[in-house]
């Protein structure tokens, strides 16, 4: 039996990973400092750390930026959105273009000499690459994504790379998905060694392994909240101070600006935050269900 001595978090996001949209509004992905997610992987005791924003490796040099200060090793990533699904670009050191084929992707990371991985490859909720990956020229697979808390999915990509393997190897990976710095290391591979250059030889030689546990639904509700919260500061100063965020710029009337500041204060006041974790994780479960009977024609 392998004898793994370190851990690493090699799926997070901090407050580069851009905008979302919900119900026609928009809002930041995540709202953490990239030093901070830094400082809890050490907490935590991770090795390696990595953050991987939405479409850009801002958040993870920045990151790198306090490696010695934590005395954790920091890999600057992004999760890429390409035609095919999110892949996990790692060990990066330049942008890699949104909305290319999988194929396309891979081989710009492979060209900088980065390590490309599949992220929840069969997820219900987000844009999941699905059995494509046995086609893709891919160094591992993340089987365990911690943010994804049914556990269904997790299970359906552990089950699916098992049964390919004899046909298509991967390395094994599990990571927190996290969009918090509390959330680091909820998931996490282990591998043998102590630095980002160990991984990575661990990764190719497809030797690591994973393990972790489901994010806590209040790490979840504390995420929703602090992301209005951050939205509802950027609408105020925007609409009443003429002062844009660096990061949340919204582009719109004045009008719409103030009824979203009431419609944010209407949420952070009220229990609404609980009431939508709930209603979410309820959500996540019912499509996870859907899925697992999808994928197994039952």
């Amino acid at each position: 039996m392998e004898d793994y001595n370190s851990l690493a978090d090699l799926h997070t996001h901090s407050k580069y990973s851009g905008l979302m949209r919900y119900m026609g509004l928009k809002f930041p992905d995540s709202v953490e400092e990239p030093e901070k997610i830094v400082r809890c992987a050490a907490k935590r005791g991770l090795s390696v750390v990595a953050v991987t924003d939405h479409n850009t490796i801002q958040g993870g040099l920045k990151a790198k930026e306090f490696a010695k200060k934590y005395d954790v090793d920091v890999v600057a990533g992004s999760e890429v959105m390409t035609n095919d699904g999110e892949i996990l670009g790692l060990y990066l050191n330049e942008e890699i273009p949104k909305f290319l084929s999988a194929e396309e992707t891979i081989d710009l990371i492979h060209e900088q000499g980065g390590l490309a991985i599949c992220p929840h490859p069969y997820s219900p909720i987000c844009h999941a690459v699905g059995d494509k990956i046995f086609d893709l020229d891919l160094d591992g697979v993340e089987v365990y994504n911690a943010y994804h808390r049914d556990g269904i999915v997790n299970n359906i990509a552990l089950d699916k790379v098992l049964k390919n393997y004899h046909k298509k190897s991967f390395a094994f990976l599990g990571n927190s998905d996290a969009h918090i710095a509390r959330m680091v290391g909820n998931g996490y591979t282990k591998f043998n060694g102590e630095t980002a250059d160990d991984l990575y030889k661990s990764i190719k030689s497809r030797t690591t392994s994973f393990h972790g546990n489901p994010t806590p639904l209040s790490d979840i509700i504390l995420w929703s909240y602090n992301i209005v919260y951050a939205s509802e500061k950027a609408l105020f100063n925007s609409a009443f101070r003429k002062k844009e965020d660096n990061i949340l710029k919204y582009q719109t009337t004045r009008f719409k600006k103030c009824l979203g500041a009431f419609c944010g204060m209407a949420y952070i006041g009220t229990p609404l935050p609980l009431v939508a974790g709930l209603a979410g994780n309820m959500y996540l479960k019912r499509k996870a269900k859907a899925k697992y009977k999808e994928t197994y024609r039952i």
